[in-house]
């Protein structure tokens, strides 16, 4: 072997070992790089089952919300009914009060417009200053005795 042949021996092996080197940095990038890709992957597949599990919580809550607010909402509407129906029950009550105290107040004037039959005939009304005249004096006549007495002096 030759100085030469030597030289040139060296110097291939030399680039080979420059190869070698650099396809080792590659790969060990390589491998890093599938590494972080592989956990990239795994966490984004955890952030998504994360997502995914947070969307059926939240799901689940806004039906319960939903359900909750429907319930509410039925139970004023009920009140807001029932309210309702009692105004209206109370204004029919005070309607009635007050038509029966017209039909008081009209057969209280129409009596008292009507002349009396006893006023007519000269008679003394029992009604007419609120006594009867006849019970105070007792009975005109009774056996034997005049009207002085009176019914409760016997």
């Amino acid at each position: 072997m030759t100085d030469e042949e030597f030289q040139r021996l060296k110097e291939a092996e030399k680039k080979h070992l420059r190869a070698k080197k650099r396809l080792q940095r590659t790969l060990k990038a390589l491998k890093q790089r599938n590494e972080v890709q592989g956990v990239m992957q795994r966490m984004k597949q955890g952030a998504v089952r994360l997502l995914d599990e947070t969307e059926s919580l939240v799901d689940s809550l806004r039906r319960s919300v939903a359900q909750d607010q429907a319930r509410v909402e039925g139970t004023l509407q009920d009140e807001i009914v029932e309210d309702e129906d009692l105004h209206a029950a109370e204004e029919e009550l005070r309607e009635e009060r007050a038509e029966e105290l017209v039909r008081r107040m009209k057969a209280e004037e129409q009596a008292s417009s009507r002349p009396d039959p006893s006023v007519l005939s000269g008679e003394a009304s029992p009604d007419s200053d609120g006594t009867d005249d006849s019970e105070e004096r007792g009975p005109d006549k009774t056996i034997g005795r005049m009207g002085d007495l009176r019914p409760d002096d016997s």
